[in-house]
């Protein structure tokens, strides 16, 4: 996931050099966007199609972002340039609201009634809170699952997929061969990403935290040290491995390209899977629990700039990306489960292999959100990057973790690490 630099002056004035030239015209609602996939691209410029249809005085003027686009971003919004309408992610909704940037969109809410925003996951809807105050809307979530290859299941003698971190790690073992018989292991077990993110479930599983309920670093506790001990075994035993290990991009590359059988992603993953390797079977399932259920839940939406010359408009727009008629769209693709309880109803997203599993693993899922300064990511990011792919002692690499970060000021977050046990939505 892309990471953003705090604000400097000095970005700040080159952003007003590179966006503040040449406005589009005022007619125009301007609307922007990463380009994660040309599946996704094709669905926004459906949405601009039929949304300009139904309201021809509401021309839009798309206007993707291909790459760093959270560092784009944050420059366009500090200099008042950004378009009307932002996707975001809800991991970046603490510091924007910090930053003072984005409208809040409660009057909108009150003065449109037939919006219904009760029709959101509660969870997803939270995520672009922030004192009580709703900073966007999401149009489309994904949690992590477990994607497996049934046929080396098959050739292993696995029936289904591991419920527990035993069976994991067993499942693994059984799974790494030597399949050609030249003496050297070409199909691994699992493979791993180094990120945070991907690593966060195990330690939720084995009850340890990131960060406490103060914002507090707790991750050179034992719970964080076991949970990434248990991933750093796996490796050193030689039944899991990280992408480069085998020369692959990421870990769905290194699953696509069979040299692995099992690895953890979200619904994003299989559009690349179809597209990239379409020949390789796949199938998913709950990630193996520890002590507990735990996954990641990542949000994407829509956002209103504060600077926008547009509000009135740019509500139109929103509210159409992330309504009903645009949750249908959305759905049609496997970009992401949709955020409204009505389109998952309604698409009979329970009764599908595939994406059941993704809203399940919601029940047990925490928001992928922390209010956390960018030296603290980056620095984890380092401790990771070390344990995983240079086999470093995790314990002591933690400890001398925390020293940095608490060594360096100010260190504090908003930790949206509720858990969904009150969720209402599709009959499980």
């Amino acid at each position: 996931m892309s990471r953003i630099m705090p604000l400097r002056a000095t970005l700040v004035f080159i952003a007003a050099f590179l966006f503040g030239c040449g406005r589009p015209d005022s007619d125009s609602i301007r609307l922007t966007g990463w380009i994660a996939s040309p599946i996704e691209e094709n669905l926004t410029r459906t949405f601009i199609d039929t949304f300009e249809q139904r309201h021809p005085g509401l021309p839009v003027r798309y206007e993707p972002i291909t790459a760093n686009y959270m560092d784009k971003l944050l420059l366009m919004l500090a200099t008042g340039t950004a378009p009307d309408v932002v996707m975001i992610e809800a991991f970046w909704i603490p510091l924007l609201v910090e930053y003072d940037v984005l409208l809040p969109l409660d009057g909108f809410l009150a003065r449109d009634p037939g919006f219904f925003p009760d029709d959101f996951e509660p969870m997803l809807l939270d995520a672009f809170r922030s004192n009580g105050a709703l900073y966007g809307l999401p149009k489309d979530y994904s949690t992590l699952a477990l994607y497996f290859n049934p046929a080396m299941f098959d050739e292993a003698g696995l029936a289904e997929p591991p419920r527990t971190w035993e069976e994991f790690a067993e499942y693994a073992r059984r799974l790494t061969r030597d399949t050609d018989g030249d003496g050297s292991v070409d199909q691994y077990g699992y493979s791993h990403a180094e990120d945070l993110e991907y690593s966060l479930p195990f330690v939720w599983q084995n009850r340890g935290e990131y960060l406490d309920a103060q914002g507090r670093a707790a991750f050179g506790e034992p719970a964080f040290a076991e949970a990434l001990g248990f991933l750093q075994r796996m490796k050193t035993d030689g039944i899991a491995v990280m992408p480069s290990d085998v020369g692959a991009a990421w870990n769905m590359d290194a699953f696509g390209r069979r040299r692995v059988a099992m690895a953890i992603s979200g619904l994003w993953a299989a559009n690349f899977l179809n597209e990239t390797h379409a020949g390789t079977p796949y199938r998913t399932a709950l990630l193996p629990a520890g002590k507990k259920a735990a996954s990641v839940a990542f949000v994407a939406g829509y956002a209103v700039p504060k600077r926008t010359r547009n509000p009135d408009r740019a509500w139109q727009l929103l509210r159409y990306l992330t309504g009903r008629e645009g949750g249908r769209i959305w759905v049609k693709s496997d970009v992401g489960l949709p955020a409204r309880r009505s389109i998952a109803l309604e698409s009979k997203i329970e009764r599908d292999p595939l994406k059941r599993v993704f809203l399940q693993s919601l029940d047990h899922a925490r928001i992928w959100q922390f209010r956390v300064n960018q030296r603290v990511l980056d620095e984890t990011q380092s401790a990771l990057q070390a344990i995983f792919l240079t086999g470093a002692a995790v314990q002591p690499t933690l400890d001398d973790l925390k020293r940095r970060v608490e060594r360096g000021g100010r260190f504090h977050a908003d930790v949206r690490g509720h858990e969904s046990q009150s969720r209402s939505g599709p009959p499980r």
